[in-house]
């Protein structure tokens, strides 16, 4: 892991403002998430990041990951674009909670993926997956 604080290297890797409103609730998500993974690290599990995953880890992890990120209040497609921009998805980006920990920097491609996740953060009620 990289010895930058997350919300540093959030901001170099991105090219964003540290103002930028749609990092306010990325910061906190990630909070959550690592917790998470941290706790699931103590109880001994084989590969604590499933548990935050969308679509890897089981009901009750996948319905307290979700409980945990309603707690920062935002509209449904914007906590699941951050959601995905940090724990990854399905179709094989990693997420950046792992980019981080593993001290990965980001390709073209991968900064317009989270461009576009953070777009739904930015305009609630958007979409990022048919952006």
């Amino acid at each position: 892991m990289t010895s930058q604080r997350f919300g540093a290297w959030v901001e170099q890797q991105l090219q964003l403002d540290q103002d930028d409103p749609a990092l306010r609730p990325v910061l906190p998500a990630f909070e959550i998430l690592t917790s998470r993974i941290d706790d699931a690290r103590r109880r001994g599990a084989r590969d604590p990041y499933t548990t935050v995953t969308a679509k890897t880890a089981g009901g009750n992890s996948r319905a307290c990951t979700r409980r945990m990120l309603e707690q920062l209040r935002l509209p449904v497609p914007a906590r699941r674009a951050v959601h995905r921009l940090l724990a990854g998805s399905p179709s094989g980006w990693p997420g950046l909670t792992w980019l981080y920990a593993t001290n990965t920097d980001l390709s073209r491609q991968q900064r317009e993926y989270c461009r576009r996740q953070l777009q739904s953060v930015r305009e609630p009620g958007t979409d990022s997956r048919t952006v």
